[in-house]
């Protein structure tokens, strides 16, 4: 019986120290700790401090953190992490694992990351390993496009470009040769590459006090200088609306139900409602296909207003709709604002200047009035902000909605309802023609 009871209490023992176990962990050049929520050997690693040695972008409230790789946006779902060893497993194994909150840190699963950002992971016995490899230059590309300079800088991997303190941007792992080439453009006169810390530091000569875009597509960063035309057509408003994932990408799933297809019946009824009454309105996808990220951006930089249409995609979310707004304001963009009203003032150049001389309220107004709209059907709406790259890139009234989760009992039931999705079409279609100045 005695040695039962040390059997059981060493067999407790080592689970405890399996659960607390942890591995040195070298992300880039950078020494971090990798550890293993409830001993299920799935690591994990503080996100804030992973996302800095690799140089990503990174972004976080109270309820999800999102890391950035120039187009690649990963984002999680913030659980505190349970005391329930069988609550924690089934977190830490799913599919599409949660982050979790443990004390003050916020920790993301290792490999799971890793893969999604296309970086290279290995491990052993005794230590981890994360990089990314070293980007090389393609090629660079100048053309002038709707009044802007356009300058494109094609890589072999995915990459972040920084806004140095000093000026100039700095392209995060990228190694260049130092030098200068001459560009000749509407605004830039030349490019000039420097080796350094961080990657390659890149300076635009002759930017200097132009609007400055930044875009990313698949191994490849566009800057954007000069003022933009406008390229919305004089037929009328244009509304698109992006139905999320399609083809190998469910989104979303439980059971027979996927995320996929539910968000598209929703688009599609939204979409033929609008034409309906006039306004001119696309899809971003109108069957089983997913047309990527870089299309979808396309189709937002030219909309009026935009809706991306989602389910929410971890158990971890609370139930009900959640409307998404861009987090950040362009840097630079509200000192042209203030000199585009003046020059609007004094007769300049209308299509051009209306672009920025919009009015700082509008995404505002269509989140309230989208939420007004799902109140009347008996719906309440959270608000949240989020650096998504299809918002960043959107000029006009631009939200993510997540119209309610697959893996509460309540949504569900409204989401595989063919007269609730209807509804839930309804809504977009009354909020964006009462923004845009033709609904009740």
């Amino acid at each position: 019986m005695v040695l039962k009871r040390f059997a059981l209490l060493l067999i407790a023992l080592l689970g405890i120290a399996s659960a607390q176990s942890t591995k040195p962990l070298l992300a880039g050049a950078t020494l971090l700790e990798a550890v293993y929520p409830g001993g299920f050997g799935v690591s994990y690693v503080e996100a804030k401090p992973f996302a800095r040695a690799l140089g990503l972008a990174y972004w976080q409230d109270e309820g999800q953190v999102i890391l950035g790789l120039g187009p690649r946006r990963l984002r999680f779902v913030i659980t505190p992490q349970p005391g329930s060893k069988s609550a924690l497993k089934k977190l830490v194994t799913a599919k599409v694992p949660s982050a979790l909150r443990s004390q003050d840190r916020v920790l993301i699963p290792l490999r799971y990351t890793a893969k999604a950002l296309g970086a290279l992971y290995s491990g052993s016995e005794s230590s981890l390993r994360v990089l990314l490899p070293e980007a090389r230059l393609r090629a660079l590309e100048h053309r002038v496009e709707g009044g802007r300079d356009v300058l494109a800088l094609r890589t072999d991997r995915d990459l972040n470009a920084v806004r140095a303190p000093d000026g100039g941007w700095w392209l995060i792992g990228l190694r260049a040769e130092e030098g200068v080439r001459e560009v000749r453009g509407l605004y830039l006169q030349g490019v000039r590459f420097t080796p350094g810390p961080f990657g390659t530091r890149l300076s635009l000569e002759g930017a200097e006090g132009w609007p400055l875009q930044v875009a990313y597509a698949p191994s490849e960063v566009r800057f954007y200088v000069g003022p933009a035309a406008d390229a919305r057509s004089s037929e009328g408003p244009l509304v698109v609306i992006d139905p999320g994932h399609g083809g190998a990408d469910d989104g979303a799933r439980y059971g027979s139900l996927s995320e996929k297809e539910i968000v598209l019946k929703v688009a599609r009824e939204a979409a033929q409602r609008l034409r309906k009454l006039g306004y001119r309105t696309v899809l971003t996808r109108d069957d089983d296909r997913d047309p990527g990220q870089y299309a979808r951006a396309q189709w937002a930089a030219k909309a009026d207003v935009f809706v991306s249409v989602h389910l929410a995609g971890s158990p971890a979310v609370p139930p009900g709709p959640v409307v998404y707004r861009y987090a950040r304001a362009q840097a630079g963009l509200p000192v042209f604002v203030a000199r585009a009203r003046a020059l609007l003032d004094r007769g300049g150049y209308q299509p051009v200047l209306r672009r920025y001389a919009a009015s700082p309220d509008a995404v505002d107004r269509f989140n309230d009035l989208l939420e007004e709209e799902l109140g009347r059907i008996g719906l309440t709406a959270r608000r949240a902000d989020t650096p998504l790259y299809l918002l960043e890139h959107a000029p006009g009234a631009a939200l993510l909605v997540e119209l309610g989760s697959l893996h509460d009992a309540t949504d569900r039931a409204r989401l595989s309802n063919t007269a609730q999705q209807s509804a839930y079409a309804q809504v977009i279609v009354r909020a964006v023609a009462r923004y845009l100045g033709g609904g009740p």
